[in-house]
């Protein structure tokens, strides 16, 4: 793998990042419930089921994450020949997916997760939760960051062999 091929990967990761990290605090500032099951185990204890009204919001978060997701990984294919040597093997196109998905998962972890943690804006704290010690859990989002790294390997693999087949 060229620097270059490496280099567009990290770029469509931080494209991909600053993409799901903005959608991401738009969804927390519109409703945090949405978000429920990301929370600590004993945020969600206290907080109790997601309401009615939430569930079909979390529904529309997910899918526009998942779209966005998807248009960035799309378009980051569209170079890969000509980097990849002219054919998009089953291995660059892993290489290529696992450093993108592997950089959204650092930079969630480091630019989203703990700096929630350390500065807790409001936005962030569900009502009447306040004070619990999941708000200060930094072990949690590693734990979350350390199993996204099998689901970001799977989906590498899955990614790269639609993208080696279909090129």
């Amino acid at each position: 793998m060229s620097s270059a091929f490496i280099a567009h990967a990290l770029e469509f990761g931080l494209v991909l990042s600053a993409v799901l990290s903005a959608l991401l605090l738009i969804v927390l500032r519109a409703n945090p419930e949405i978000m429920l099951n990301d929370y600590p185990p004993d945020i969600r204890a206290k907080w109790g089921p997601m309401t009615e009204r939430t569930k079909p919001q979390r529904v529309l978060a997910a899918i526009l994450l998942f779209v966005a997701g998807l248009t960035i990984a799309a378009w980051s294919i569209k170079r890969l020949p000509v980097l990849a040597g002219g054919v998009v093997t089953f291995s660059s196109g892993f290489v290529h997916f696992a450093i993108m998905f592997g950089t959204f998962n650092l930079v969630d972890l480091l630019l989203l997760d703990w700096p929630l943690v350390y500065w807790q804006p409001r936005f962030f704290v569900l009502p009447g939760t306040e004070g619990l010690a999941g708000y200060t859990s930094y072990w949690f989002h590693f734990r979350g960051f350390l199993i996204g790294i099998p689901i970001i390997l799977a989906g590498s693999a899955l990614c790269a062999a639609i993208v080696s087949s279909l090129m």
